[in-house]
């Protein structure tokens, strides 16, 4: 299916008050159209669907393969074996890590393009306003963009108290939020990788 198709039935699927039963009685269409469109119409929303659901299994599957290959560092070798770009490899797991912290929105969280999902998971945005983003009906890029570009220039220059020159120590408060929404298991791994992250900043700190 054209990408920007997609995208477009993504707006309308997606949002369960919007489908309605197409009305053929208002409209010059014969048994023989009537029938057709009801068939195929049943085709198409039934592929629509798996199509989605293949999506879902995609992001879990690569998210479970990354597990694994981090340790040894080969993830990285593995998709490019399979043909796969580091962008794309990004985004998969960017919207599978977006589901596991927001999991009351999964419908929504895989209908949105790979545009909206790079936006949303964008460090810059606070819980809160993501939240905001998901509890409403917006799923066209255009209107998340309006909404949150200034959002991220803001928070981007947002002021530093004194004593806090090159960095913004609200940021841990950020980080905190997010675990909360995290189950047990995904907080180990956090807690892990966030071990690793302390590290590596002691290392920075160390050479210079």
């Amino acid at each position: 299916m054209n990408k920007n198709l997609e995208n477009d039935f993504d707006i309308v699927i997606s949002s369960k008050s919007e489908i309605k039963e197409f009305d053929f009685a208002s409209y010059e269409l014969n048994d023989v159209e009537i029938a057709t469109v009801s068939e195929q119409e049943k085709i198409f929303m039934n592929t629509y669907k798996k199509m989605k659901n293949n999506l879902f299994d995609m992001c879990s599957s690569l998210a479970l393969i990354e597990k694994t290959l981090k340790p040894t560092g080969s993830f990285m070798a593995w998709y490019s074996s399979k043909g796969l770009t580091k962008d794309a490899v990004s985004v998969y797991l960017k919207r599978w890590k977006f589901y596991k912290e927001f999991p009351d929105f999964k419908e929504k969280i895989f209908s949105y393009s790979d545009q909206a999902i790079k936006i949303l998971t964008n460090n810059e945005i606070k819980y809160e306003e993501v939240l905001s983003i998901l509890e409403n009906d917006i799923y066209k890029i255009k209107e998340i963009r309006k909404l949150l570009i200034p959002v991220i220039e803001e928070n981007k220059r947002e002021f530093l108290p004194i004593g806090q020159k090159f960095f913004n120590f609200k940021k841990v408060e950020r980080m905190k939020k997010r675990t909360m929404k995290l189950n047990d298991i995904d907080k180990q791994e956090y807690k892990k990788e966030l071990t690793e992250y302390i590290k590596k900043l002691q290392q920075l700190v160390e050479e210079i």
